[in-house]
């Protein structure tokens, strides 16, 4: 097994012997599927769902929802964090509200989202944004604060700009901190649609868990939970492949 392949067959390797410990776990009785469930039963039932169209029709909702709220983060987040970075009086402005953000329990402000915006789509979005943006300020950020000096010393000595210096040097230095703020956020932001789900009834995949927990449905559930946790992970992986793609000026193919 190759370098690069080796980190996918062992994660791989590692998943499937979970599942297959679960399965066999629920056979022999060890555990009680009425509680627990078991993948060939989670299985069926998204099957069952996606010929039904039900499964489409809340992956629609959820990715609708969790595009708008992290789409706004990233655009606001890396335009703050551009400006914080870049200026450091932008940074002390706008800082307090940053970590107020970060720090304040957003869902137990939920009831005033309600208020503002209505029981629907545009709290989900809104508190999927509030989650999501903040990693990817601050991130963006201290990736420009710790651009190398010399970088910067070497570009100005062959007369480069202010613009030059930030489009051409600072940002593609600053590129894993930027990624590392997109991944966190993406987790957030996900979490934030969902979390706003099981109280707004969106039609979305964090409606669904909420609908078939109250049923006691305890397959079904899960079954919108694995969908949930395999598009976190295709979103997470493909920024990770982003990273590679952007930053691989550091080392150069050969390397």
């Amino acid at each position: 097994m190759t370098g690069r392949l080796k980190p996918i067959g062992l994660g791989v390797l590692s998943f499937t012997l979970i599942i297959v410990a679960w399965e066999l776990a629920v056979r022999a009785g060890w555990l009680n599927p009425f509680f627990t469930s078991q993948p060939t039963a989670i299985m069926t039932a998204l099957e069952r769902a996606a010929r039904a169209g039900d499964l489409a029709r809340s992956l629609r909702v959820t990715l609708g929802e969790f595009a708008a709220g992290f789409g706004l983060a990233i655009a606001i987040g890396f335009g703050v964090g551009v400006l914080g970075g870049w200026f450091r009086t932008v940074e002390y402005a706008i800082d307090p509200f940053l970590w107020f953000v970060y720090s304040a329990p957003l869902i137990a402000f939920y009831p005033l989202f309600v208020l503002w915006l209505g029981l629907g789509t545009h709290t989900v979005v809104a508190i999927s944004f509030l989650l999501a943006v903040t990693p990817i300020a601050v991130n963006t950020m201290t990736g420009i604060r710790q651009t190398s000096p010399q970088l910067v010393l070497a570009a100005r000595s062959f007369g480069a700009r202010p613009r030059d210096l930030l489009w051409n040097v600072v940002l593609p230095s600053s590129v894993p901190m930027i990624v590392a703020g997109l991944r966190l956020g993406v987790g957030r932001a996900l979490t934030g649609v969902v979390i706003a789900e099981l109280f707004v009834p969106s039609g979305g995949l964090g409606s669904s868990i909420a609908y078939n927990a109250g049923l006691l449905k305890t397959t079904d559930m899960l079954a919108s939970l694995m969908v949930i946790v395999a598009l976190g992970v295709i979103c997470t992986q493909g920024l990770g492949a982003i990273e590679a793609r952007f930053d691989s000026w550091r080392t150069g193919p050969g390397l």
